[in-house]
């Protein structure tokens, strides 16, 4: 193998070099919006006073993000945020946009969603102490992908994703509040991630076209599972009522297996007492696609009844995994044990 050509001192390439000759600037705008994305949203515009090939680029970024960390003065954010939206071209299709807006008041960060939604946004990121309601979504044929952090949900801020979000796929909720009784029910959705929330009065699923659901470290006061025949993958791991006391869960979690049965991977840490347990197993029918299961110690009892008696709804089931030990502990303790149809 040739050792690599350098380039001669004082030659037109090394002198060209040396001058500073403006390479980027010949990409094309889609590369250039690609190395924008790896920068804040303030630099991003700063961006327009090195040429006047940059002069108008930021205008035309497929993402707007708008983050308090990138200020340190209320008054700016919201005087950046109004601006990027106003003056940002509007005949550009937006592919994400992240709102972090810990400062902001509701009012002003809906009609910055709103705005982003009324562009084509497929991606939406909302993040902050936020209470939003269904005013803010309004009907979007784009819009696929939606996660919200930290947010307070109110007065049915679900019916227009529900109904209004035709393609919508993804939906992700991560410490947020409910402060009603909810219903997620959207027909065009395939995942759904619920993860240290608060629905206190209840929370219904009913997704035909789900495929991974996953509800992690929540507290929910009843919780409903219906009509999840297209339901892949399913992780429940839910946090007692009270947490000083290891068992004690309202009995809504009743009809929390019954639209779980159609999943072919299982992983249930549900702190269900024998007869919360026993009254959810009367509802719900065979888990027929069964294929891997993963318990908690919830269903160690001292006749290990809740673990025979999922064994005996789950006739396809090829491996089941036991994660023994207690909420308090780092570390959980595992057994594997591989089951061959033996019930």
């Amino acid at each position: 193998m040739s050792a690599p050509t350098s380039i001669p001192r004082g030659s037109k390439s090394e002198r060209g070099s040396r001058n500073g000759v403006d390479r980027l600037s010949s990409l094309s705008d889609d590369l250039l919006h690609l190395v924008m994305s790896f920068l804040p949203m303030p630099e991003v515009v700063r961006t327009s006073l090195l040429s006047p090939r940059w002069c108008n680029l930021w205008c035309s970024t497929p993402f707007i993000r708008i983050d308090s960390q990138d200020f340190v003065d209320k008054r700016k954010l919201e005087n950046f945020g109004d601006c990027l939206l106003l003056l940002r071209d509007c005949t550009t299709s937006l592919d994400e946009a992240r709102i972090s807006a810990q400062w902001v008041n509701d009012t002003k960060c809906s009609v910055w969603i709103r705005h982003a939604i009324m562009h084509k946004v497929r991606l939406l990121h909302i993040s902050g102490s936020l209470s939003l309601d269904r005013t803010v979504i309004f009907p979007s044929p784009h819009l696929k992908t939606i996660r919200l952090h930290s947010v307070m949900f109110k007065h049915g801020l679900f019916r227009p994703l529900n109904y209004d979000c035709p393609v919508l796929e993804h939906l992700e909720l991560e410490w947020c509040g409910f402060c009603d009784r909810e219903e997620i029910s959207s027909r065009s959705l395939k995942v759904l991630h619920i993860s240290d929330c608060q629905p206190t009065s209840g929370l219904l699923i009913c997704a035909r076209n789900l495929t991974h659901l996953s509800i992690l470290d929540t507290e929910i006061g009843g919780i409903v599972t219906r009509d999840l025949s297209c339901l892949v993958t399913a992780l429940i791991s839910l946090i007692p009522k009270y947490f000083h006391h290891k068992y004690a869960v309202l009995d809504h979690h009743v009809h929390l297996l019954d639209g779980l049965s159609h999943a072919t991977t299982l992983e249930l840490h549900a702190p269900l007492h024998e007869r919360t347990f026993e009254g959810a197993m009367q509802t719900c029918p065979m888990f027929s696609n069964l294929t891997s299961l993963v318990l908690g110690d919830w269903c160690m009892t001292a006749d290990l009844y809740p673990l025979h008696r999922i064994l005996r709804c789950s006739d396809k089931l090829k491996e089941l995994t036991l994660k023994l030990g207690t909420y308090s502990e780092a570390c959980m303790s595992k057994y594997q044990l591989v089951c061959y149809n033996s019930y």
